[in-house]
């Protein structure tokens, strides 16, 4: 079985690298973006299995309102939240219904069963 695609949204680099590492470390297959946007572009061309986004980034869309926009093309798509404003996050748990919410910082066990909470494996 091919391993599930993650779709990664971080305009932090070195927090994409350090997670994109531990995915494809995991087995994942990861797509990268720094935007909606651009993640939009990505997930039109390879739909994701899994959505791990930041909640805040650049443009007009967050994390949150990307995941619904994914969720209407992708019915099962899981998601992973991150924000380093635990506050922010909390609040916007109740806009994605189903999504998990991951304060940063986290460390790779709390990732790891962020993504085992979706229940989307990894191959």
């Amino acid at each position: 079985m091919p391993a599930a695609t993650v779709l990664l949204v971080e305009d932090d680099d070195s927090i994409a690298l350090i997670v994109d590492t531990i995915l494809t470390g995991a087995g994942y297959r990861v797509m990268q973006a720094r935007s909606a946007d651009e993640a939009l572009v990505l997930a039109g061309e390879i739909p994701p299995a899994i959505l791990v986004s930041d909640l805040n980034l650049p443009g007009g869309m967050g994390g949150d309102a990307l995941a619904l926009a994914l969720r209407e093309t992708v019915p099962t798509l899981g998601i992973v939240l991150i924000s380093g404003d635990f506050e922010d996050s909390s609040r916007r748990d109740d806009l994605v219904p189903g999504a998990i919410i991951l304060p940063k910082p986290f460390r790779r066990a709390e990732l790891m069963a962020a993504l085992a909470e979706t229940g989307r494996e990894a191959s």
